[in-house]
């Protein structure tokens, strides 16, 4: 791969395999933390946990995913596992071998199909924020995205259907408001743009994934999580192999964004005894 190209102080990028540009952020210095983002959401997102991270002596890693922020969207591509790759790209390019992943949404789906890929041999820790393994409810899996089915699924990634139920998620807090002004919203694709990639997220299974990822993980949700059920949030907690499960109880999908001061202590911590 071409030798990384500098763009600001922190901010640097990468050519994939497959020739897309992907932009990233780099502060500090000491242990690796990646920090993956949710669908429409970007690495500045993340301020709130870099900062912490930062000054809590961690090297603080945030990587627009294709399509999203400052990174490029090709036409190809649009499958979580190519996500997945990105990521396991990334870490070779910066030759990282002891690098804690922490995802949101559906990047934790994207570290989740890393370690399906890769393993788990450059990671030492994985935490992973209000995600389900599994989205589309059935027969052997109730907590997926409140109100999808196989039956509605089509209409749910289209916009025709409300699945979730927005009526859980607090009021946005007065300082998320401020950063969503100052670094950019969530993304507004034009319609069906991602499409496919909507698809392949609300259809991916990676709970035979979970049971395989064999480091120290932490499971953060919100007690007001509008997408998830706690159950699935104690089940993917119980089947990582070394985890445990915080529920933040002024939050909704995003208890880094609702609770910041609270949820990065215990991040922090979770990451101290982690990578000591």
């Amino acid at each position: 791969m071409p030798k990384e190209a500098q763009l600001a102080d922190h901010e640097k990028s990468f050519r994939t395999t497959d020739g897309v540009r992907l932009v990233y952020d780099d502060h500090g210095t000491g242990p690796a933390v990646l920090l993956v983002h949710g669908f429409t959401c970007r690495a500045e997102h993340w301020a709130f946990q870099r900062e912490a991270l930062v000054a809590a002596g961690y090297r603080t890693l945030a990587l627009d995913l294709r399509f999203h922020g400052r990174s490029e969207s090709p036409t190809s591509g649009q499958r979580v596992s190519r996500l997945g790759k990105d990521v396991g790209e990334l870490i070779e390019h910066l030759e990282l071998d002891a690098v804690a992943l922490v995802g949101h949404s559906l990047g934790v789906s994207v570290c989740l199909a890393y370690f399906d890929l890769f393993g788990t041999d450059r990671v030492r820790a994985f935490a992973a924020i209000d995600q389900s393994p599994k989205i589309i409810n059935d027969e052997s899996w109730a907590w997926g995205v409140r109100s999808v089915e196989w039956a509605n699924v089509w209409d749910c990634v289209n916009g025709r259907y409300q699945w979730g139920n927005p009526s859980f998620e607090p009021p946005m807090p007065a300082h998320v408001g401020q950063l969503l002004a100052e670094v950019g919203g969530l993304t507004d694709f034009p319609p069906g743009a991602v499409l496919q990639l909507m698809v392949d997220h609300f259809t991916a299974d990676w709970r035979d994934v979970v049971s395989r990822v064999n480091v120290p993980s932490w499971v953060a949700t919100g007690h007001f999580s509008p997408s998830f059920p706690l159950e699935g949030m104690k089940w993917l907690a119980e089947t990582l192999p070394d985890s445990h499960l915080s529920v933040f109880e002024n939050s909704g999908h995003c208890p880094h964004w609702n609770e910041p001061e609270a949820f990065n202590r215990e991040m922090i911590a979770f990451l101290q005894a982690a990578l000591r």
